[in-house]
Order: C-alpha cells, then structure tokens, then sequence
C-alpha cells in the first residue's frame, strides 16, 4: 500500500460502500429488462425527457443509416471478374492461361487503342504551333 495515500474519510467511506452494495444488487425476476433485437431507437429515446431527445435523435439516425450501410455493402454482389488495369508490364501475354482470355486481350487491345490516339492528339497539337 502507498504510505502517501491517507485514508479516506469515515463517512465518505461509508457513503462509497452503500453506492457500490447499490449497484450490486441483484436484478428482480419481475423486472422486464429491454432486449436489443426487439428495442427500437424510438423506444429506446421514450424514457428521456423531450429536451434529451431532440440531442439524441440525430446521434440515433446517423447509427441507423451507418449500419444501413455497412449491411449494404455485406450483402452487394461484387463482380468476381478482374481487369488488367493500365500497367505498362500487361502488354505482355501473361505466363499462365487467364480463364477470362478472350476478355482480357479483348481490353489490353483497346487500352492500346486509346493510348495510339492520345498520343495522335498530343502529336497533332504539336505541329499546328510551330
């Protein structure tokens, strides 16, 4: 034990164990607890006072549209398929057979494409400034 802490007070003591016994006290049978898959955000606000409520409803709506979101985005179907993306080294044809062949030539060939005529413009708006 610490020899700097003093003691605490008789009755502050006394007052600290009465507040712990408190909340030690065994909840009745008779006493219906609110369970969280049947409580509602609007039940859940009716025991405050109307003052407590208008802070706490914006707090509530915006838990309920971010779990709106998260369950959203759980049960999206999301395309298994994937793309080359525009990386220089997949012009190449890849080591090993992709079950997605004909699709994937298919976007490399007009990736190709759009860079010849990107790089026609640039060339073209180069000889008119001369």
């Amino acid at each position: 034990m610490n020899k700097n802490r003093r003691p605490l007070a008789k009755q502050t003591r006394k007052a600290l164990e009465k507040e712990v016994k408190k909340g030690q006290k065994e909840l009745s049978k008779a006493e219906d607890l609110p369970r969280t898959d049947t409580l509602t955000p609007e039940k859940a606000l009716e025991k405050y006072p109307d003052k407590r409520k208008k802070i706490e409803k914006p707090l509530m709506d915006s838990v309920k549209k971010q779990m709106a979101i998260k369950k959203k985005k759980k049960t999206a179907k999301h395309s298994k398929r994937t793309s080359p993306g525009e990386v220089d080294s997949r012009e190449a044809t890849p080591a090993h057979d992709h079950t997605e062949n004909e699709r994937w030539k298919k976007t490399v060939n007009m990736q190709n494409k759009v860079k010849g005529k990107i790089l026609d413009a640039k060339l073209q708006k180069g000889k008119g400034k001369k």
